[in-house]
């Protein structure tokens, strides 16, 4: 599916993290409805005309009533409810306390804790009230039948219909549905009655349907999954993917009255159950370059885990492996697993395999990513093809830019950025790659393009116009979407790959984006993926060729003792040598002497890749060593 995000994004609250041996951890709930439950089936719809109780909102359009009593308990998400709120736009929110935004139409993205416990029949799509309330006045209904403990509330939706947007269409002039609670087995069904269509273009609108935890994490939600809006509603599935996916709609595929989709409250589950949810990494990461993967874990059992080993092994072209415990990790709670720094020194695909050990659920103990070292690129994703329906853009009328953070241990030149293009809507519009700043601020960019139609779901390479220098440290590029021409339809143009929950401080929006740059925001909270976007880059060799002539060094890879023979220097000042880790930092200098072969002795570092700067004033060469010590 496509979002649409007009300048400023909001910016979502990220839950608290609290550093752990190692690991960050956030609390969440349990969410138990195995998709591999839910139904879909035809029934019966009955409107309930009088019965009940109406639910009193200022207004029928971006609206919140005020907690509603339920009649009964019922538990959701490791917690016992009895009241509810409802949202005008199609959706409920279990408890007492309001969602964080009423015009918010898209709970299920949410990050913020006011946002959980959502029940949704529609969502991703504004709804209001019908145009002809004579005929058709729009109402919300609450209604507890049956005796207990098999009582049923029924909350009812009733003549609703979408706006318009942009691209497309409203589609529908009434829309009637229900959500229903069951007491006892905490089931929950969303009902849907007859709905009558507008005379408009039939064009797919993107709502999303489901219910969610406490979380944004594929774990916290269950969704019902209709990727075209050209098909019955009774071929809907459910699932949990990775990324928000859509139940689209039209006005030529109307629900049939009384369609259902059920979702089943699972069987209890085990005490003990640790789930590798995501692993955090590079998907392209330039060879001799540091990186620290991270794994995303979380408690999916009903009971507290306790010293929980996590083991990260990398094989293929590379080999590292790495553990590391889990002092205590409460039920429903997940935290984030930071492995060891590993270097990859050779170019090829590495598989990357993080596993806990077996438990109570064995089906959630392992997670595997595909990471390719290359030559000279940074990018958080791999080589895998890209779903063209997972675009993101901002507003029609909004110039904005997506950004993405890398980190480099060693000065570095950035010579293109390439981007993941998405969208056919976004041909003939003209887009362009920058650098920016920690602060937002422009450092580079190539020219402008206009995009062409064989652009569209492949990897477009826009070199910049003059080579940016990064230093050692973070480094930010990223792409920009100018705005459409008046009357043009918005465009979702970033590709994106699944990541959920995505990472914080890594992936980043600017809007609106100036000429001279604007401000970065967090874009983690939005849980949309990560940004493909390639940062093609070459490391800084030195600035004195002269200097960069008269060094050669030996042996390479070294076990202990790397001879420097300089030869004709004609050192400005003094001639030394720093040797640099893959962190940056400096753990050996040495005085050289020009005109001999000089020895620096790395016997006493551990092994790995390092990087030799011989400087004489202002002028300096870089090398870089592999560093081996036997025994």
């Amino acid at each position: 599916m496509t979002h649409s995000y007009t300048a400023p994004w909001r910016k979502l609250a990220l839950a608290a993290m609290l550093g752990l041996a190692g690991t960050t951890a956030a609390q969440a709930q349990f969410l138990n409805y195995p998709p591999t439950l839910a139904v879909n089936a035809a029934g019966t719809y009955t409107d309930l005309g009088t019965t009940g109780t109406a639910i009193a909102v200022t207004n029928t359009d971006d609206a919140l009533s005020t907690p509603q009593n339920i009649g009964f308990t019922f538990s959701y998400n490791g917690t016992d409810f009895t009241q509810f709120i409802l949202s005008t736009n199609g959706f409920i929110k279990l408890g007492a306390t309001p969602l964080l935004d009423p015009a918010d139409v898209s709970p299920l993205f949410s990050a913020d804790p006011a946002d959980a416990n959502v029940i949704a029949a529609m969502s991703n799509i504004d709804l209001y009230g019908a145009a002809d309330q004579t005929a058709n006045p729009t109402s919300y209904r609450v209604a507890t039948t049956g005796t207990a403990p098999n009582r049923v509330c029924t909350i009812q939706f009733k003549n609703l219909r979408d706006y318009a947007t942009t691209t497309v269409p409203a589609q529908f002039a009434t829309m009637d549905f229900q959500i229903r609670l069951f007491e006892g087995t905490n089931n929950i069904e969303l009902v849907y009655g007859t709905w009558t269509a507008t005379t408009n273009t039939p064009l797919g609108h993107s709502a999303v349907v489901g219910i969610k935890g406490t979380g944004t994490g594929a774990a916290e939600r269950v969704l019902s999954l209709k990727p075209s809006s050209s098909t019955a509603w009774s071929t809907t599935t459910f699932g949990q993917p990775a990324a928000i996916a859509a139940h689209f709609i039209r006005n030529t595929f109307l629900p049939d009255a009384g369609r259902t989709y059920r979702f089943v409250a699972g069987p209890p589950l085990p005490a003990n159950d640790a789930a590798v949810q995501v692993i955090y990494s590079l998907g392209k990461t330039p060879v001799s370059s540091p990186q620290v993967v991270q794994a995303l874990v979380r408690n999916a059992g009903s009971a507290a885990l306790t010293n929980v080993a996590v083991t990260l092994n990398v094989t293929g072209a590379n080999t590292f492996a790495d553990a590391k415990i889990i002092p205590t990790l409460a039920a429903g709670a997940s935290t984030t697993v930071s492995f060891n720094t590993f270097t990859p020194t050779a170019t090829g695909n590495n598989t990357l395999a993080v596993s806990v050990p077996a438990d109570g659920g064995n089906t959630n103990n392992s997670q595997t990513y595909t990471q390719v070292v290359t030559a000279n690129t940074f990018s958080y994703s791999n080589n895998t093809p890209f779903d063209p329906n997972l675009g993101v853009g901002f507003g029609a009328t909004t110039t904005g830019a997506f950004v993405a953070k890398f980190t480099t241990p060693a000065a570095r030149t950035i010579t293109a950025v390439a981007a993941g293009l998405a969208d056919p809507n976004s041909v003939g519009r003209t887009v362009y790659s920058v650098v920016v700043n920690a602060s937002g601020a422009v450092l580079g960019r190539s020219a402008d393009y206009v995009v062409q139609t064989a652009d569209i779901n492949t990897l477009k390479t826009l070199p910049l116009q003059t080579a940016v220098a990064a230093p050692a440290g973070n480094f930010y590029v990223g792409l920009v979407q100018t705005a459409a021409p008046t009357g043009a339809p918005r465009y979702f143009l970033m590709a994106t790959q699944p990541e959920a929950p995505t990472r914080p401080a890594t992936f980043f929006t600017i809007a609106p984006f100036a000429a001279t740059g604007g401000a970065l925001v967090d874009a983690a909270g939005s849980n949309l993926g990560a940004f493909v976007l390639d940062a093609q880059t070459s490391i800084v060799q030195g600035t004195s060729e002269a200097l960069n002539r008269a060094i050669s060094m030996y042996p390479n890879p070294s076990t202990g003792l790397v001879k420097l023979d300089v030869r004709g220097a004609n050192a400005k000042g003094n001639l030394q040598v720093s040797v640099v880790n893959m962190l940056g930092q400096t753990v050996h200098t040495a005085a050289l002497k020009d005109n001999f072969t000089n020895e620096v002795n790395l016997s006493g570092l551990a092994n790995g890749m390092y990087l030799l700067k011989v400087q004489t004033g202002a002028d300096y060469t870089v090398r870089p060593v592999d560093h081996h010590q036997i025994g």
